[in-house]
């Protein structure tokens, strides 16, 4: 199985890169194949209209850039909260992302927040990204709250820390489930992305 994570913060060594990597050393240990893509450290271009376009140069960019990410089972996309808001470069990722890579797929959400925010990513996320990328959200999502003082070492320093691995690791393991079960629909023979390309 592999599962392909996505940290969305526009920062380089970011507290959302740093939760996607505790994620995959995690996923790893379970015998999970990763691939974290970290769009502060490796930030795509804006989207642009040329990607339709099947010999553009940004299709090109793009088809290089996320080499075996359609391959994966399962995606996490993780998101700071910037004014309320999922992160722009978050948002562009998704555009990118109508040629049905990610489609019936499940997906995870965690959010990320320097206090107790967190929550209108997952909202935004939720409203706006599922519609042609035909990505499956579970019901569950996570937000890890005050996450400079969590998740800095092997061991949890402190209930909180304790709590958001056990509550981490109980949905990686839900996620994986979902992973196994979609499989079956989409082996069922009745997607039909050919025809309707499009979320209405």
């Amino acid at each position: 199985m592999k599962i392909c994570l996505v940290a969305g913060s526009h920062r380089k060594n970011s507290q959302t890169l740093k939760v996607g990597k505790f994620l995959a050393k995690t996923l790893d240990s379970k015998g999970i194949q990763t691939t974290l893509y970290d769009l502060g450290g490796n930030p795509l271009p804006l989207w642009e209209p040329a990607m339709w376009e099947k010999d553009s140069d940004i299709k090109k960019f793009w088809l290089e850039y996320s080499a075996g990410f359609g391959s994966a089972d399962a995606y996490i996309f993780l998101s700071p909260e910037y004014a309320g808001m999922a992160s722009p470069a978050l948002k562009n990722f998704f555009l990118y992302l109508s040629g049905g890579e990610i489609s019936h797929k499940p997906g995870l959400i965690i959010t990320v927040s320097s206090g107790m925010g967190g929550s209108y990513p997952n909202a935004e996320l939720r409203m706006s990204s599922y519609k042609n990328t035909r990505i499956v959200y579970l019901p569950d999502h996570l937000i890890v709250r005050h996450v400079e003082s969590i998740l800095n070492s092997e061991l949890p320093e402190g209930k909180d820390d304790e709590y958001i691995r056990g509550r981490l690791n109980y949905t990686l393991n839900v996620l994986e489930e979902y992973a196994k079960a979609f499989i079956a629909v989409r082996q069922s023979g009745v997607i039909d992305t050919k025809t309707y390309p499009f979320g209405l």
